[in-house]
């Protein structure tokens, strides 16, 4: 892989102020990418990603936005046209995980799990190709998780809108290459995020030896198979890449 190669190029990252999304903007970042960092609530955070981008001699804005809604990603990405005339690149990476099991799931937590996991990348890749076609190129990433494909007790909306986003993005690949336009996934096993932080030490310890490598993943090694595909994966499209350490084959 190149060093630079999303120089020049613009790119969105949703949900990127901590997290798996702060570590892809940022790998957009030293790859040459000009960067759109959106947040929903923490300004602060994002802010900090941006200043770091900026430090390192890249260029990004930060862009707050409720994404679950069409209004809210029609406006992120209007944001990213006006800023930088165009938009190349766009990582669907915004999640929240509301563990309960079924039986107590409230009606809320349902669908604002489908809103954010799910209809988000709908709406934002909507609006992202309308500009891509123009150009007859683009990249769309698409992160999903192993939850979708192996499921876990208690996340059955988060599962069934991941696995929903491994649908999305197979489809829309097909729809979308003859205008030039890749469409993949980046599908995380566990990693060390906000997300699992307050998960029971019982927990990890079921996990660690389900995962041949024994450790969970750190944000950056996901970032970097993202850049991949947003780059220099030039003849890939509707495929979702596992980065588990090994969960699926053991």
């Amino acid at each position: 892989m190149s060093g630079r190669s999303l120089q020049d190029k613009s790119a969105i990252v949703t949900g990127s102020s901590r997290g798996i999304g702060r570590a892809i903007a940022l790998e957009l970042a030293r790859n040459g990418a000009r960067v759109v960092v959106n947040c929903r609530s923490r300004v602060d955070l994002a802010r900090e990603v941006v200043d770091e981008i900026e430090r390192i001699g890249g260029q990004a804005i930060l862009f707050q936005s409720d994404i679950s809604s069409e209004e809210g990603a029609k406006s992120l990405v209007q944001a990213c046209i006006e800023k930088f005339g165009r938009i190349d690149v766009l990582v669907n990476n915004a999640g929240i995980m509301i563990r309960e099991e079924i039986e107590k799931i409230k009606n809320d937590s349902l669908l604002r799990t489908i809103q954010v996991d799910l209809l988000s990348c709908f709406y934002t890749s909507k609006y992202a190709i309308l500009d891509m076609v123009k150009r007859g190129e683009g990249s769309i990433v698409n992160v999903s998780s192993i939850v979708g494909m192996i499921g876990l007790r208690g996340a059955t909306a988060y599962a069934a809108a991941k696995a929903g986003l491994n649908g999305l993005t197979v489809c829309l690949a097909r729809e979308v290459a003859r205008f030039g336009i890749r469409v993949n996934g980046v599908a995380p096993g566990y990693v060390e995020t906000e997300m699992i932080e307050d998960w029971p030490e019982e927990h990890f310890a079921k996990i660690l030896p389900r995962i041949p490598m024994r450790r969970f993943a750190k944000p950056e090694e996901v970032a970097k198979v993202v850049n991949f595909l947003a780059g220099d994966a030039t003849y890939i499209t509707g495929q979702t890449i596992i980065v588990d350490g090994g969960i699926m084959i053991d």
